[in-house]
């Protein structure tokens, strides 16, 4: 069995085990290299002198409101265009997303974060948070970044002051990635924020509502280049900012942790033209190749067949088979039988079990007429449906025919 004086000399640089082995010498460095290639989803930083927090402020204009924190402030006016869309045609647009929240932009706050990467659990460190704020003609957006590890429970006691009063967050996969990663690591850091009183409007659950079925994915680039006609220049990829951070913790490198913050104001500034893009796409999904019917069925699980039901029937010639049905479920609901019938009709045309199965239905309840619904009926796939169905009209129409009440 393998001393422990015998593994350490291994994990320091020796050489096999044995009566000749002699120890080489290793620096921290060297050691602190070779623990992280051990187990690389752990990355250390090296121990060097302290990156000087207060030249980077300088540097990126921002100021330094505690030690190992950044922040940064700009403006933008509303009417500045991002793509098709200026971010102040969200003041008047919110409402028209149709979101369980507030429909106004009065205490509401857009989040973003550029985290250490996807570890997950207590591993992923959460470095920039940027909040935009609607204030006046301005859109207000505010970067924390944190520049020094031991220095996150200010940094969170920062973010929590920012989230003071407010009532609404909008975000970009916030629900499922940001705000878990925030919860998580206030609670680490022993803070309890209360989270519950804010609603949370997640702009990427309408994006794949309207464009799963009809894109590649819905990354935020994808939507910006598509919907908002917006394409980013010499933008940081958001993968490549982990690494960014890394340079600078490790060795004072910050040529670019300023590309970092640049990616993380145009999410925010996404953020807030994609409300009125999101809104011009639901007002008329067909023109933007929208998935019309999934649209339409997220109204009526929210309670509202009348904004469904209108959606649909604008739509009309662009609608696939299931959105049809959609379609003539909601006449079903209203008693209009007419508009109904006349969408299973053409389904049942084209061979649409279930528009066969609708109109037997029909014919057999609605109109007390057995032979149609077992003409009907006959036309349905072979199996126990189809012979339950059948063996009953058939009973029914001996009934007519014997003229026996149906009571005897």
């Amino acid at each position: 069995m393998t001393s422990l004086s015998e593994r350490l000399r291994r994990l320091q640089g020796g050489t096999a085990p044995g009566p000749s082995a002699e120890a080489l010498p290793v620096t921290k460095a060297a050691l602190a290299q070779r623990l992280e290639r051990m187990d690389p989803t752990r990355r250390r930083v090296a121990v060097g002198p302290a990156p000087d927090a207060a030249m980077l402020a300088e540097l990126l204009g921002g100021e330094v409101p505690a030690p190992g924190v950044l922040r940064l402030v700009r403006a933008r006016p509303l009417a500045h265009r991002h793509g098709r869309f200026q971010p102040g045609d969200a003041v008047h647009a919110l409402g028209a997303l149709h979101v369980a929240g507030r429909a106004d932009l009065a205490n509401t706050l857009f989040l973003d974060t550029e985290t250490s990467g996807l570890a997950g659990g207590t591993g992923t460190w959460a470095f920039v948070c940027g909040f935009g704020r609607i204030l006046a003609d301005r859109l207000i957006l505010t970067q924390y970044l944190l520049t020094r590890l031991d220095a996150e429970p200010v940094f969170l006691t920062l973010l929590a002051r920012e989230l003071e009063g407010v009532r609404q967050l909008v975000s970009y996969n916030g629900k499922s990635f940001d705000l878990p990663l925030l919860v998580t690591r206030f609670r680490l850091s022993g803070m309890a924020p209360d989270f519950e009183g804010i609603d949370h409007l997640d702009l990427l659950h309408p994006v794949r509502r309207a464009f799963a079925r009809r894109w590649p994915d819905c990354r935020l680039t994808n939507v910006e280049r598509r919907l908002l006609g917006f394409t980013r220049r010499d933008d940081l990829p958001g993968a490549e900012a982990p690494e960014a951070w890394r340079a600078w913790l490790r060795h004072g490198d910050h040529a670019r942790l300023g590309a970092v913050l640049r990616h993380n104001r145009t999410d925010l500034i996404s953020l807030v033209a994609l409300i009125p893009a999101l809104a011009a796409m639901q007002r008329d999904p067909a023109d933007h190749d929208a998935d019309v019917g999934a649209i339409a069925r997220h109204w009526s699980r929210a309670g509202d067949t009348n904004q469904a039901l209108a959606l649909l029937e604008r739509s009309r010639s662009a609608l696939d088979t299931p959105a049809l049905h959609d379609l003539a479920a909601l006449y079903r609901r209203r008693g209009a039988w007419e508009r109904a019938t006349g969408i299973w009709r053409a389904l049942a045309h084209t061979g649409d079990v279930a528009a066969l199965l609708a109109l037997a239905k029909y014919h057999e309840h609605q109109v007390n007429d057995p032979a149609g619904a077992l003409e009907l009926a006959r036309r349905l796939p072979a199996g126990p449906e189809r012979e339950r169905r059948c063996h009953r009209l058939e009973a029914k129409q001996r009934e007519e025919w014997l003229q026996v009440p149906r009571w005897c």
